[in-house]
């Protein structure tokens, strides 16, 4: 059934492009994504509601209803030949390969924030039918936007359970859309089309660090950073393509609305897209209508502001009103203040109007060089990535005729550098005030943060590409361009890029831990419940199989704790994820440690560790000498193996006042 989901969500799809292109007389690729975000945007309102079947029910009903008043009125045919042009063909085989290879190869998730945020977020939304700050279990980050989660419900509607190879292949099926949507400029010319939609389809590969040999997930991730690169340049490239035709704004208010859902970083992205997009629209025209355009530009960057600005505020309320959590503060403890805080102080302190703290100063040196010595591409640091899309925009400048289209390619890279130095800027203050310091100073993370911006970038610059190749006065030179750019991407990824595995034939022996965990935790699964809190005993981890179980197991797994002693006199504890208990005995000054990450603390530790927390189950993965000997004495539990076994043990917490007993439930011990 996941199959069969993931071709109804692709007829949807192509049935309301189809029905767009017809009405607005444009090519359908044009409308694939917009559909897509759209939908994402439309089940969000209605997980607002925490109506979220509704949303899905109504996306297909309402296609249905469609096919239906198509018939009647005998225009059905006509409407789905809109469908045969190059770009949505591109769209609709792309689309279809990666279903089918991944429903073949079936890949599992693998990355760490798979587990600890996107994956396990889109597998709760789609279980509980809820967005997933709403779900139970166990997710660190529910404040998190909901965007691509909404997307894999989307793609997943109708399936039964969850499936993490048809996630991938929703993310991928909405890149392409992506894709196609910034080759559909290059017109109705299957070559040109191709050539384009090959460079945007490697453009994920460009923008990766040199690492030939290694295994890619580039199309195997689940993350949000390549969505939101390619939505942010395809938003730009879609304006492009509809500038002039009256379903422009509605498509650009959809684009902009999504672009806010993908991550917290959306909202910056879409606000630069609305610039870029009114920078357009008020320069690229003569000097005698500029009065009329300035107006126009302004009150459409209000207009296409708004969703932004209430998607932004209104996720943040629903957060704060399931969870708690306040989205508008950056920082930890003592160093939290408001975002509006932060940027005022790093403002001022950039500007030296207050002494720049050390962490400011050092930060800065760094974000000043990170152009040139951080690598974000196949050809190094950011500045020559810039230099790439320069190159491609003054192909287009020279390719076009003199006028509104010679001034486009000026506009973009004058406007794209100068939002891409505020980016930097952006990022800067990011580091200094939302990062630990070690974190801040090998600025952790940067090409994850900075790359989809030239990602998106790059895909702006390939659409005017398209668009001189189709229409410019050089056409042929915009189109040998084209060719250029592609067998330089496929050069370069040749030369530094090669993986040694990736969607394509990723090795399944990367599966092996978390398959085991599957397996264990599927022994207890039908023992427990979303609203039980599971503390994990798994000695020797180093968090990896925590974060497997809290992705499998149908509970929310708990939280243990780090450091020396637990509520007594002297001791010193703070919160983490998995932990390793370790005797003081064998933790002495000048011993080694027994495990990493390890926890020292006795059973009497653990008895008020558990009386503050009140967890409701105990899951031992594997034991050793001191739970077996020592803790499960203390709690009850005298036949503990002190090894790993076949099976997970589950026991039961039960509270009589300070008094704690674990008892074994029934089905769940080994």
């Amino acid at each position: 059934m996941v199959t069969i989901s993931g071709f109804l969500a692709l007829a949807a799809i192509g049935l309301y492009s189809a029905f767009l292109a017809r009405i607005c007389r444009a090519d359908a690729a044009l409308f694939a994504l917009p559909v897509i975000g759209g939908g994402a945007v439309w089940l969000c309102l209605w997980g607002f509601l925490g109506l979220l079947p509704v949303g899905g029910w109504l996306f297909y009903l309402g296609a249905a209803a469609l096919v239906a008043v198509l018939l009647a009125r005998r225009r059905l045919a006509e409407t789905l030949e809109t469908l045969f042009t190059p770009a949505f063909g591109v769209f609709l085989a792309a689309s279809v390969f990666f279903l089918v290879v991944f429903a073949i190869t079936r890949p599992e998730f693998a990355q760490n924030d798979e587990f600890t945020l996107w994956g396990s977020a889109a597998k709760l939304t789609k279980l509980q039918n809820v967005l997933h700050p709403a779900a139970h279990g166990n997710l660190l980050a529910k404040a998190s936007n909901p965007g691509m989660m909404l997307v894999v419900y989307l793609f997943q509607f109708f399936s039964a359970g969850f499936s993490e190879w048809s996630a991938y292949f929703a993310y991928d099926a909405m890149l392409a859309a992506a894709v196609a949507a910034m080759a559909a400029l290059a017109g109705k010319r299957w070559s040109g089309t191709l050539v384009l939609a090959g460079c945007g389809f490697l453009l994920p590969y460009f923008f990766s660090a040199p690492s030939v040999g290694e295994l890619s997930t580039v199309y195997l991730s689940v993350l949000g950073d390549l969505p939101l690169g390619f939505v942010f340049g395809a938003t730009v490239c879609l304006y492009f393509a509809l500038k002039d035709k009256i379903c422009c704004l509605p498509v650009l208010l959809v684009q902009v609305s999504f672009l806010t859902l993908i991550k917290d970083m959306g909202l910056a992205y879409a606000l630069i897209a609305v610039g870029l997009i009114c920078a357009d629209a008020l320069l690229t025209g003569s000097l005698a209508g500029f009065v009329r355009r300035l107006a126009k530009a302004v009150g459409g960057g209000v207009l296409l502001a708004v969703p932004v600005a209430g998607f932004y505020l209104g996720w943040t309320r629903y957060v704060a009103a399931m969870t708690g959590a306040d989205k508008t503060t950056v920082g930890s403890g003592d160093a939290a203040m408001s975002q509006g805080a932060a940027i005022l102080s790093g403002v001022r302190q950039l500007l030296r109007l207050e002494e720049p703290t050390e962490k400011f100063t050092q930060v800065s040196a760094l974000m000043l060089k990170s152009p040139v010595s951080v690598p974000v591409c196949l050809l190094g640091g950011g500045a020559l990535a810039l230099a790439a899309i320069f190159l491609v925009l003054a192909v287009v400048f020279f390719a076009q005729k003199k006028g509104e289209e010679r001034r486009r390619p000026v506009v973009l890279a004058v406007f794209g550098t100068l939002a891409l130095v505020a980016f930097l800027v952006f990022h800067l203050f990011l580091y200094v005030f939302n990062f630990k310091d070690a974190e801040a100073l090998e600025l952790k993370d940067y090409i994850r943060y900075i790359g989809p911006y030239y990602l998106g970038f790059f895909l702006m610059a390939l659409g005017l590409l398209a668009r001189a190749g189709f229409g410019g006065a050089w056409a042929k030179l915009a189109r040998l361009a084209g060719v250029g750019v592609l067998a330089v991407f496929c050069v370069l990824i040749g030369w530094r890029g090669v993986p040694a595995a990736g969607f394509w034939n990723y090795p399944h022996v990367v599966y092996a831990v978390r398959d085991d965990v599957k397996e264990r935790a599927g022994q207890v699964n039908d023992l427990l419940d979303w609203d039980d809190t599971v503390l994990l005993i798994s000695q020797g981890d180093d968090a990896t199989r925590w974060n497997y179980f809290g992705y499998d197991l149908n509970a929310t797994l708990a939280r243990g704790f780090g450091g020396f002693g637990y509520g007594h006199e002297g001791d010193w504890s703070w919160d983490t994820t998995h932990m390793n208990l370790v005797d003081p005995a064998r933790a002495q000054e000048g011993m080694p440690e027994v495990y990493p990450y390890q926890t020292v603390c006795t059973a009497d530790d653990l008895r008020l560790f558990l009386l503050d927390k009140r967890y409701t189950h105990i899951l031992i993965d594997e034991s050793d000498d001191y739970i077996a000997g020592i803790i499960g004495p203390a709690f009850g539990i005298d036949d503990l193996p002190d090894r790993r076994t076949d099976s997970v043990i589950l026991l039961r917490v039960e509270y009589e006042g300070d008094t704690v007993r674990w008892v074994r439930e029934e089905g769940g011990a080994a």
